[in-house]
């Protein structure tokens, strides 16, 4: 292998890992604040999580696009977009709204 196409190849894998975003401040678990249906949402460092309401879990994988957009890909298809802010994520919810998740302390 010459030393262009080595060069070529580890640009490449460099771009590739840093188009995943910064996942390892995100992981962990968040909860809703205040009044009404406490929902939970656990992000992994696999890249699996999963959001819990009212007794209901729905599975999910995710990832981070752009800064601070953290999208959720459902098993069904959908795809839900929550933003980052300091210690929350931001997410809107079909038929609910928005919701405020607020990382849980460990």
């Amino acid at each position: 292998m010459n030393r262009m196409t080595f060069c070529a190849l580890a640009l490449g894998a460099l771009l590739l890992c840093g188009c995943r975003g910064p996942v390892e401040n995100l992981t962990g678990e968040y909860e809703t604040q205040g009044e009404g249906t406490r929902a939970l949402l656990t992000l992994r460092s696999d890249g699996g999580g999963a959001l819990s309401v009212g007794g209901e879990e729905a599975p999910f994988r995710w990832e981070v696009r752009e800064k601070g957009e953290v999208y959720l890909h459902t098993r069904q298809g959908g795809i839900l977009k929550a933003v980052q802010g300091a210690g929350t994520l931001e997410l809107d919810m079909p038929g609910t709204g928005r919701m405020v998740f607020r990382k849980a302390a460990i």
